[in-house]
């Protein structure tokens, strides 16, 4: 008997069962409220409920002061405008989500939709004024995040993205990731294709879909990146529009909840 219960003593134990995480699958209407959406750190005066949807409006800081990196000469601002960040008020854990918004139209703003987990797993979009048909792709293993490896530069065609609204969706599954505008996939990761021998690099923890409109010229490289810095002297404030969001949930994944 003794023997027996040292060789159970060996064996290994089943991995715990991730539990389901709670998730809302919805249709927001910006052109009429935003339920379902917490605004952080936001004040009022950076967005408000209009006719063409959710205006998310960056704002001038309260000094306007450019200078320029010491080794590169390359300007950008010392204070940042305000802009908003708003998070639905749910987690998910795989699953599509869709935004039809219409971006900010200056260098240096950038319009995004990502979702993030708190352990720093992130799956981007990102669209910077000033470039009329292009947008970026990016994602994040929060564990060893790789900053200048996983993007992606894409063409938008038709109209530019901010004089018109487009369609923005990611489509996330435990084996891969598409990204879509206007219901064409853009570019597709497979998880299998960020593995070694140790690891998938691999967004797959529980986020937050996100929507916001920042200031990239605060730092010389951001400000270059992002078509910046901001002039401040030329505009009171610069703005994107969300038009609508919709969240469908993966019910293997997660607990949807109405």
């Amino acid at each position: 008997m003794a023997c027996l219960l040292g060789s159970a003593s060996l064996v290994a134990a089943a991995p715990a069962e991730i539990p389901l995480t709670e998730c809302r699958s919805m249709k927001t209407d910006f052109m009429k409220a935003s339920k379902g959406w917490i605004a952080e750190n936001s004040a009022q005066d950076t967005y408000s409920i209009t006719s063409n949807g959710l205006e998310m409006r960056l704002v001038p800081p309260s000094q306007y002061v450019r200078l320029h990196d010491s080794n590169s000469n390359m300007p950008y601002n010392k204070y940042e405008g305000r802009g908003p960040t708003f998070n639905v008020s749910t987690l998910m854990r795989y699953g599509r989500f869709s935004a039809t918004m219409r971006s900010a139209p200056v260098g240096g703003a950038i319009t995004a939709f990502i979702v993030l987990a708190d352990d720093g797993d992130e799956i981007d979009f990102e669209i910077l004024g000033g470039d009329p048909h292009h947008l970026q792709t990016n994602f994040f293993y929060g564990k060893r995040p790789l900053y200048t490896v996983n993007g992606g530069l894409h063409e938008v065609p038709g109209e530019a993205v901010y004089d018109a609204f487009h369609t923005y969706t990611v489509d996330w599954r435990p084996e891969r990731i598409e990204w879509l505008v206007d219901d064409k996939v853009i570019r597709t990761v497979q998880k299998k294709d960020t593995c070694d021998a140790n690891e998938c690099r691999y967004p797959s923890s529980p986020g937050r879909i996100q929507l916001g409109l920042w200031d990239g010229s605060f730092e010389a490289g951001t400000a270059e990146w992002s078509h910046g810095p901001i002039d401040w002297s030329q505009h009171h404030s610069i703005s994107s529009y969300i038009k609508s969001v919709e969240v469908d949930c993966d019910p293997q994944y997660n607990k949807v909840i109405s």
